[in-house]
């Protein structure tokens, strides 16, 4: 689901660089990769940059957007930044840049869907230092768990179970879609599945140990250089010094109006607010 569009001009200039406590080591930033990123940053929606043979797309992931990948040219490269869309419309636009082909620059926001379909989908990624690379959503919760996350967790009747299984509990629903579409989409890519589960299972432990819970779909996990390189490897030919995780200085987005509850899970001010033990 999409949250916030972000205009992200200029801000990636101001990053702090400091070691990473990681065992993975980071790439300088090349001045000629950042000039393309910030003109990406400047250009809404998808555009193609002749000059230097550079797509670039900062838009949500919608049809009306990605489908005009198709009547571009080809290009050396195609720069990415999005605040996410739809899962299962993501894997449309996942398939296209499959057949484009085009090395891809994860620059910006790259959340929800774009990390969760978009990410684990390319074959060929450089992560540039702007980039803050979040998933959306307690994903893998159970209907059990998920039935009972703000009902203090009481268990579902054989009724209710009943209702989830002839798919009439229209809230799980969706969220068995999405966690079914993620499960389908990283099968097809060869991806292990812990790419997702493993950040869900951090979310859900961080989640429990709060007393104020939200919606399973409200929250949000960080994706650190480490996670990247544990289930995409190779396929990510260049990876620069980016943001680690909420407190982390070059983390430059979304701060002003979300709240951590761990330093990789957080959650949007308004959605904490909307809960009931906010009041």
């Amino acid at each position: 689901m999409l949250k916030y569009a972000l205009v992200a001009a200029g801000l990636f200039s101001t990053l702090v660089p400091h070691s990473s406590a990681d065992d993975v080591a980071f790439a300088n930033p090349d001045p000629e990769i950042d000039e393309l990123v910030q003109e990406c940053f400047e250009t809404d929606g998808v555009s193609y940059f002749e000059t230097s043979q550079t797509i670039c797309y900062n838009s949500a992931i919608f049809p009306e957007q990605f489908l005009k990948l198709n009547d571009l040219p080809a290009a050396d490269r195609i720069i990415i930044t999005s605040p996410g869309g739809n899962v299962a419309t993501a894997r449309l636009m996942s398939r296209i840049l499959d057949e484009r082909g085009e090395p891809a620059i994860i620059a910006g926001a790259c959340m929800s869907a774009c990390a969760m379909v978009i990410l684990p989908g390319l074959d060929s990624v450089h992560i540039h230092n702007s980039a803050h690379i979040a998933v959306h959503g307690i994903t893998m919760m159970d209907y059990r768990t998920w039935w009972g996350w703000l009902r203090g967790d009481d268990q579902p009747s054989s009724f209710d179970l009943m209702r989830a299984q002839l798919g009439y509990d229209f809230g799980y629903t969706m969220h068995g879609s999405g966690k079914n579409q993620m499960e389908a989409h990283l099968e097809g890519q060869n991806v292990d599945q812990q790419y997702i589960q493993t950040i869900s299972d951090k979310m859900y432990q961080a989640a429990l140990a709060e007393s104020c819970r939200v919606d399973p779909k409200d929250y949000w996990g960080i994706l650190d250089a480490k996670h990247l390189s544990d289930f995409l490897g190779d396929r990510i030919t260049k990876m620069e010094r980016f943001a680690q995780s909420w407190s982390d200085e070059n983390n430059l987005y979304y701060k002003e109006v979300t709240s951590p509850i761990s330093d990789i899970t957080y959650i949007f001010d308004d959605d904490l607010e909307d809960a009931t033990c906010s009041d």
